[in-house]
């Protein structure tokens, strides 16, 4: 052969790995991924009906959420700020800026460093630790104990800090050799403070969202597991009865197989096929199974099958397109399913947090309008008695809305010293609060009209 005689040919292999390596076999994968959906077609009914009563369930506890206090509600100034500061979007900015600093004055730790780095280190280990103890004390002040540990990122990150706090005490120990410490259990706390890079996925909401997915596959990827397991199990067994006494020497090389991979067992045909299954020189390891078997000649140690010229592609080729182009295309299906389901999900929650703000808004304005209907009412009221001779005060519980001749009725509750004809017939969507719960919630303009409302009639 002539090198570079015809560089034209070129076209012809490139052509061939586009539309083999990029469509066919993305194509292949396609038709894995919608046969998979189709199989779950059936399914897909039950699920939309338990997803419908799962959504029911947590708009109903979104709305009690949303009519009740506010867990903070009774705290005092102190621990209130202590709150405000502890859910400030600001503090997770500083918490991932210290933690972004802390990652990198771990990676500058180095073998023979100078004891100048070493003490800097020491000092910044003590730093971060010591904001990462308030930050955990600030948050257990301000959710208290069961709020604050009901949030599995809050666990992580006082197991951080106690892992932290006893890492630093077992280095003192050991510098005041105080007492004996076996300096491995110094190492394992030293590698554990990479924990604290795990904080920063708290702020990550996309990278969180990931999380959760592969969290929700594991279940049916587990499935899959068992089934890979399965097929491996199947043809090591399989390939250790085929070319378990091929060897590879002077005379017969080899050009995959070597003693890191091999059939001569089940444990190392095991590990061989993960090999293959990861495209890791499979080639090779077929041509050498694809040898022929020489005579017998004596002081060979050399035995194979007959016919493995046509058993050793067949064996191959199989396992490749199962195992790499089909189950773990299912996976990639199943992970893509619940990435689709946990961004429906998160759209949901959405729609439903848009329903209960507008539920609230709703239920604000026919409350601001029956306190304005209340005020005239009352306002007419008094005229009216005024006009007749001097009707007592406070007789009139409701009035109506533009004076006598309108004719709609406004419900006012009894401000005291006067009764109601109509006293607990309110608004259907208006929900009437009292006055301890009005002064507490005063920053809500809709609460104010009602409080100046008592006040009116107060002064009336």
């Amino acid at each position: 052969p002539v090198t570079n005689n015809n560089p034209w040919m070129l076209l012809y292999f490139i052509s061939f790995l586009l539309i083999v390596s990029f469509f066919v076999l993305n194509m292949f994968v396609g038709v894995v991924v919608e046969n998979f959906h189709k199989c779950r077609q059936h399914q897909e009914v039950e699920e939309a009906r338990r997803r419908e009563e799962k959504r029911q369930r947590r708009m109903e506890k979104k709305r009690r959420k949303a009519q009740k206090l506010p867990y903070y509600s009774s705290y005092g100034r102190t621990r209130l700020a202590i709150h405000a500061l502890c859910t400030s979007h600001y503090l997770d900015l500083v918490i991932t800026f210290i933690i972004c600093i802390n990652v990198i004055t771990m990676s500058l730790e180095h073998y023979s460093q100078p004891q100048s780095l070493e003490t800097a280190l020491k000092y910044c280990n003590y730093f971060f630790t010591s904001t990462f103890v308030i930050e955990a004390s600030l948050k257990l002040v301000a959710f208290g104990f069961r709020r604050f540990f009901k949030d599995r990122w809050n666990q992580l990150d006082l197991a951080i800090v106690l892992l932290s706090v006893m890492g630093i005490t077992l280095e003192e120990i050991e510098i005041n050799a105080s007492l004996p410490i076996n300096p491995t259990i110094i190492r394992i706390m030293r590698v554990l403070r990479i924990a604290r890079v795990l904080k920063l996925l708290k702020m990550a909401t996309g990278m969180r969202a990931l999380l959760d997915t592969v969290v929700q596959a594991l279940p049916q990827v587990g499935n899959l597991g068992l089934l890979f397991m399965l097929l491996f199990f199947i043809y090591a067994a399989l390939g250790v009865e085929l070319f378990g006494e091929l060897v590879c020497n002077a005379d017969y090389p080899c050009e995959g197989m070597s003693r890191h991979a091999t059939f001569e067992n089940f444990g190392m045909a095991f590990l061989t096929l993960f090999q293959v299954s990861t495209g890791d020189n499979w080639n090779g390891i077929m041509k050498d199974t694809l040898r022929e078997c020489p005579p017998d000649r004596p002081g060979t140690d050399y035995g194979c099958h007959a016919g493995l010229q046509f058993i050793s592609p067949l064996y191959f080729v199989s396992f490749v397109l199962t195992a790499q182009f089909v189950l773990i295309n299912v996976v990639v299906a199943v992970l893509m399913k619940h990435l689709d389901d946990s961004n429906k999900e998160a759209q949901e929650d959405a729609e439903m947090d848009a329903e209960i703000e507008l539920e609230l808004a709703q239920g604000g304005l026919c409350c601001m309008m029956g306190g304005i209907g209340a005020i005239a009412g009352a306002t007419g009221g008094a005229a009216a008695g005024a006009g007749i001779g001097g009707a007592p005060s406070g007789a009139t519980a409701a009035g109506t809305v533009g004076g006598p001749s309108s004719g709609v009725k406004a419900p006012l509750r009894d401000g005291g010293g006067g009764s109601s004809a109509h006293e607990g017939h309110t608004h259907p969507r208006c929900r009437l609060y009292s006055p301890s719960q009005v002064s507490e919630m005063s920053s809500n303009q809709e609460y104010d009209l009602y409080s100046h409302t008592l006040t009116f009639k107060h002064v009336h």
